[in-house]
């Protein structure tokens, strides 16, 4: 019982992020919970996604267009070699190539790294929409 507990603990831990995400569209959906905390829910559905999230490393290798195939967290983290997690943030943000920056994004080869480019760029959206739908006052 006690095996079972810890388990189902870190599960929850690992994807937390994921149900964080699942409030923010049920609130979008039902208009139940106003527009900060779903811009509360979406920017941590967020965080996760780009930091935390479980997917492959997806930085080139050395030969002709592969990628490594090693377990990452997160959109933006590489895997455990320091140079890949180097890549992973200089293909995002230094180099303006979108065509190389969507290729690692949404690779053929991975849809798990595709949803959770999917997934953060859809909490980014909510994130802003409903942060800008909060500060505006109220229509009586």
């Amino acid at each position: 019982m006690v095996s079972m507990v810890k388990t189902l603990v870190k599960l929850t831990w690992r994807y937390w992020g994921l149900a964080a995400l699942v409030v923010a569209a049920v609130g979008w959906l039902t208009h139940d919970l106003g527009f900060g905390a779903i811009a509360g829910f979406s920017s941590l559905a967020l965080l996760w996604l780009l930091v935390q999230a479980p997917n492959p490393c997806g930085a080139p290798v050395r030969a002709a267009g592969k990628t490594c195939r090693n377990n990452a967290r997160g959109v933006l983290r590489g895997c455990h070699l320091q140079q890949h997690k180097w890549q992973r943030f200089r293909t995002l943000f230094v180099h303006p190539r979108l065509r190389e920056c969507l290729r690692q994004l949404f690779p053929a080869n991975s849809a798990t790294t595709g949803l959770a480019s999917l997934g953060a760029i859809v909490a980014l959206i909510s994130t802003i929409i409903s942060a800008v739908l909060s500060l505006m006052p109220a229509s009586a």
